[in-house]
């Protein structure tokens, strides 16, 4: 017992002397609070806190999140604004720790919502000079003002607030992140470093974003979502990487001339009916794009001559379509995306490089497919009355896929999941009878290992059946399973059990069904195993 008190004894000390720089990367693991909190282990863990490089303050972290409510009981609106001024004095205790020790920052994160303007803009400008004083390179500023003009109303309504003008002088800031808030066409922008720019609900209007962008050459992450104040978008920059777009409000024409660009992806969540959902989109600049990505526009005038516009183009997703028929016909695409396109009824591919295929749809549109070097693919859809026609247009398809009896397949409702190993003429056949079941289908060239954790993530079945042809693989599942050793952290903690199921018990009809479909694939060479899921 001695020997163990001396053992402890040496490793806090050895823990107390750490260098500076290994304290700097264990405190980068944690929020600030329980950062803080290490500054009571010794004088050396002391001296790192404060000349850490990075301060972070998110009320999450301090139960510090709700808000004051009309409708609230005054003693609940009372101990919200306690857990609020408490939040802003540690603020304030911290950041005076820090000037003390005239402590450069390199990050700065403010997290903080509030209804009382007047009260807390203030305060903010002066966190916001000590970060700027202290030369910080990364702000991201989160600062939500919630206003109750009707004393009567549940929810209160986003302020926009104007930028602090200590902010718009930072000179040293090379990424910045702003939610919330509002940039007037007259401010004059001195990001001369700037590279990232992440705008988040933010108020601006086109001569903003073209102050913007004559300011601030540097910028290779452009990313605007659900902001408001403008209808046409040009921006023109020379290292722009990246421009990421998603519009809640109506965008009718946006032109990118960025030789650099390398991703463009634009998301459309304004549109309802078909008259609002047209935008004219010029990318033609952009000779260096490899990534395009769409989502719920009209925009087919952008995929013709695909090839000789993009000449470097390697991955296109398309989701939510609006038009009824698509050609892709590029040179160079090696992944293409479709999903959640109903309106679409014919598409034609012709892709000699295409490597991966993901087609997430309730049909089966391809007119025509030519993509003779394909070696992924995920095919995903709902079965409801299907035809012959439609699994004759199915075994084509996968016809086109170089080994066809490499491919899996996965079948479910929302209670049961069949995984099959091996996908031949003879499966695809016997898929028209599962009709009446309405389930889920979905083929994938993905290992039947990472099948399972790809179909729980996305499925929380009760009961899982794994049908393989091989019974080490399913030894090697069923140790995966029984023992949750999956990849997926979230999967781990969401799924709470793991058993193996009996599939003689008693069950309503619908599940007997299931069970008659699983036992019917024992007999063909494939051994089976199932399994009952318990979920958080």
């Amino acid at each position: 017992m001695e020997l163990q008190r001396k053992q402890s004894k040496q490793e806090d000390e050895q823990m107390c002397d750490l260098p500076e720089p290994i304290i700097h990367k264990i405190l980068f693991l944690l929020n600030t609070k329980d950062a803080a909190r290490t500054s009571v282990l010794s004088k050396t863990w002391q001296r790192a806190w404060t000349s850490f490089p990075r301060i972070s303050f998110e009320e999450l972290d301090f139960k510090a999140g709700d808000i004051e409510q009309p409708n609230y009981y005054p003693k609940t609106n009372k101990a919200i604004k306690m857990k609020k001024e408490s939040f802003m004095a540690y603020i304030d205790k911290n950041l005076q720790s820090f000037l003390e020790h005239n402590s450069n920052v390199e990050e700065f994160t403010l997290n903080l919502t509030y209804h009382d303007k007047e009260f807390v803009l203030p305060r903010v400008v002066k966190w916001l000079t000590f970060a700027t004083e202290r030369k910080v390179k990364v702000l991201s500023l989160c600062l939500s003002i919630i206003d109750f003009i009707d004393e009567h109303k549940l929810l209160g309504k986003q302020v926009y607030y104007s930028l602090p003008q200590v902010v718009l002088e930072a000179k040293t800031i090379s990424e910045l992140q702003l939610s919330h808030c509002k940039l007037e066409p007259c401010n004059e922008f001195k990001f001369c470093h700037l590279k990232t720019l992440n705008l988040d609900d933010v108020h601006l209007d086109e001569q903003v974003i073209l102050n913007l962008t004559l300011s601030c050459p540097l910028i290779e992450d452009f990313r605007l979502n659900n902001c408001q104040g403008f209808e046409h978008l040009n921006v023109s920059l020379p290292r722009l990487n990246l421009f990421h777009i998603v519009a809640n409000t109506k965008v009718l024409r946006i032109e990118i001339d960025a030789p650099s660009l390398q991703t463009f992806h634009y998301w459309n969540r304004y549109s309802h009916g078909l008259e609002n959902e047209h935008c004219d989109i010029y990318l033609e600049a952009c000779k260096n794009l490899k990534r395009l990505y769409f989502h719920n526009i009209m925009a087919v005038d952008l995929l013709e001559n695909i090839s000789s516009k993009f000449p470097t183009l390697e991955v296109l997703k398309i989701s939510e379509w609006k038009m009824t028929d698509i050609e892709i016909s590029c040179q160079t695409l090696r992944v293409l995306t479709l999903e959640n396109c109903r309106d679409l009824e014919v598409v034609e591919v012709d892709t000699p490089n295409l490597v991966s295929l993901h087609c997430r749809m309730n049909k089966l549109p391809f007119y025509s497919f030519d993509a003779p070097s394909l070696q992924e693919v995920e095919l995903k859809f709902y079965l409801r009355s299907c035809s012959n026609l439609w699994f004759d247009d199915l075994k084509k398809l996968v016809g086109k896929f170089k080994n066809s009896e490499g491919l899996n397949l996965v079948i479910h409702s929302k209670c049961y999941g069949i995984l099959l190993d091996g996908l031949n003429e003879r499966v695809l056949s016997w898929l028209i009878d599962l009709t009446e079941l309405r389930p889920t289908i979905a083929v994938s060239s993905m290992s039947l290992s990472s099948l399972v954790e790809r179909f729980l993530l996305d499925s929380h079945v009760e009961t899982l059946s794994i049908l393989s042809s091989s019974s080490k693989l399913l030894e090697v599942l069923n140790e995966k399973l029984i023992n949750r050793l999956f990849k997926s952290r979230c999967l781990h903690d969401s799924l709470s059990g793991v058993k193996v199921e009996n599939l003689d018990r008693e069950e309503d009809l619908e599940f007997s069904k299931w069970i008659a479909l699983a036992k019917s694939h024992e007999t063909m060479d494939y051994k089976i195993t199932s399994f009952k899921l318990e979920w958080m």
